[in-house]
């Protein structure tokens, strides 16, 4: 009720798990066990001066020093917390488990630096972000080595199965081809006049779902691109091929094809 007075109610139950407590048993069934409550009442009134005297300690919870000096410190002094991180990637020393991973790198909650496809090669390393597990191995660039199927390893020129080329991506609803993409399609161009018997597979990607309207959308993409390489940059129509299949939309991917 307040410091000098004190009101205490207690309960106790006392469960000897037998029948043998009050000196007669019963039978062995559970509910001729026997037990005894005992209920009592207590009034307190502290005595004395309060300014000299202190509350019983049955009272005072023992954590409250504790507690009140994490909560306002008046006795204690902690140190400000002291969190290294000797390589800057946000994950401190004493839990990061590479503790020198190079600025900027990606890394995971370990501190250790990311490796998307698991090709031994960390991302920052990476130069093929994501490498199908069938062209693994890899080299020391992360760019796998994709064997050539049984039925089809004659139809492509040696020179062409080797050639990497990049994915176009395109934005919202555009099949423009914009000053980015025209900078990577360039480059693809380059590689085609430089292996004038390598032909190109153009692929689309309408969608996991692959709706109608996905499929149209995916369709003008992969012809704004081979317009611009066969219009742009003179490359021959007839070294395209075009298809669209399901798979995340807004890129167009390019491959040697026979």
């Amino acid at each position: 009720m307040s410091k000098r007075f004190n009101i205490g109610i207690e309960d106790k139950i006392t469960l000897p798990f037998d029948d043998y407590m009050d000196g007669y048993f019963g039978g062995a069934s559970d509910q001729n066990k026997d037990f005894f409550n005992y209920t009592s009442v207590r009034l307190n009134f502290n005595l004395g001066k309060t300014s000299k005297r202190v509350e019983p300690l049955w009272w005072v919870n023992p954590y409250d020093f504790i507690y009140n000096e994490l909560t306002s410190p008046r006795r204690m002094k902690i140190p400000t917390p002291v969190l290294p991180d000797a390589d800057g990637d946000g994950v401190t020393d004493q839990f990061d488990r590479e503790p020198n991973t190079p600025a900027g790198a990606p890394v995971d909650v370990n501190g250790v630096a990311k490796d998307t496809d698991g090709d031994g090669v960390p991302d920052y390393k990476d130069k093929q972000l994501i490498t199908p597990t069938y062209c693994f191995p890899v080299d020391a660039d992360g760019v796998g080595k994709c064997p050539d199927p049984e039925c089809c390893k004659d139809r492509v020129p040696a020179g062409c199965a080797s050639l990497v080329l990049p994915s176009v991506s395109f934005k919202g609803s555009s099949t423009k081809v914009g000053s980015d993409q025209e900078a990577i399609l360039a480059s693809v161009a380059a590689s085609l006049k430089a292996n004038p018997s390598c032909n190109v597979l153009v692929t689309g990607h309408a969608g996991e779902k692959a709706k109608k309207g996905g499929v149209d959308l995916s369709s003008r993409r992969v012809d704004a691109v081979i317009d611009y390489l066969a219009d742009k940059q003179g490359i021959d129509r007839g070294r395209f091929i075009k298809q669209n299949t399901p798979g995340e939309a807004g890129t167009v991917d390019l491959a040697p094809a026979n």
